[in-house]
């Protein structure tokens, strides 16, 4: 129980639910973000910063066992239409984060990848991710510093950034009462909660999982239609919309 965690990103999404988790475990945390984390517990320490910045991540690094590396532009949207920020933070910071960590001697990074990673539907996004995967696997291997990718699928659950679709179908239905889905909701996702993501992230550590990639998605299949029909179950005169294109 003497590991020392560092959590990139750790006031987003799924960041801060892993850094809960491994609190509850245990294990000592420092939070690492370029803004302050209102998730914060009293007893996780806080180092804020850029990942860009390799002084402030190689004083933040020292004694640190294991880097969950979950720092990134994840909106594809966004990605896409700033795809040269995109490539600084997600390809950029990744080569710094490893940096830090083979001058600090961390044994192990976990990074955040995407299912998008090898789809061309996420265009620069993709790109970025693709090529953090394969820049870190290659550099960990060439420097004997273990590795665990993880391609994470559709999350939803609290604490959901403002692009999350789940997020924004059930806003949409409380406020407005009307959801509008520009396709006809055929397309098929694996959901699943961020806590239980957060456990999966937990057991990456193990070492069986050492240097290996994982799918993180949820067990069952629905199509969009299905799980807009659940959330009109339970919002009264809810009235969804879909596109009439193909």
């Amino acid at each position: 129980m003497n590991k020392k965690f560092l959590v990139t990103g750790a006031s987003g999404f799924i960041g801060s639910h892993v850094s809960d988790f491994l609190t509850n475990k245990g294990y000592k945390v420092t939070l690492f973000d370029k803004k302050f984390s209102k998730y914060k517990k009293n007893n996780q320490k806080l180092t804020i910063g850029n990942v860009s910045n390799l002084k402030v991540l190689n004083k933040a690094l020292k004694n640190i066992h294991t880097v969950f590396h979950f720092a990134a532009k994840a909106d594809l949207k966004d990605s896409n239409e700033n795809p040269f920020d995109a490539i600084e933070s997600n390809v950029v910071g990744t080569v710094k984060i490893f940096r830090a960590c083979l001058k600090n001697k961390v044994k192990k990074i976990i990074f955040a990848s995407s299912i998008y990673a090898r789809s061309e539907q996420g265009g620069i996004y993709s790109t970025t991710k693709l090529t953090s995967e394969m820049l870190l696997e290659r550099l960990c291997k060439k420097y004997k510093i273990k590795f665990v990718i993880l391609r994470f699928g559709t999350v939803y659950g609290e604490r959901a950034n403002k692009f999350n679709t789940v997020r924004n179908f059930i806003n949409d239905a409380k406020k407005k009462r009307e959801i509008y889905r520009e396709t006809k909701g055929n397309e098929i996702r694996s959901y699943i909660h961020v806590k239980d993501v957060a456990k999966i992230v937990f057991k990456s550590t193990e070492k069986k999982h050492e240097n290996k990639y994982i799918n993180v998605f949820g067990a069952k299949k629905i199509t969009i239609k299905q799980l807009l029909n659940i959330i009109k179950k339970n919002i009264p005169k809810l009235k969804i919309y879909y596109s009439k294109n193909d």
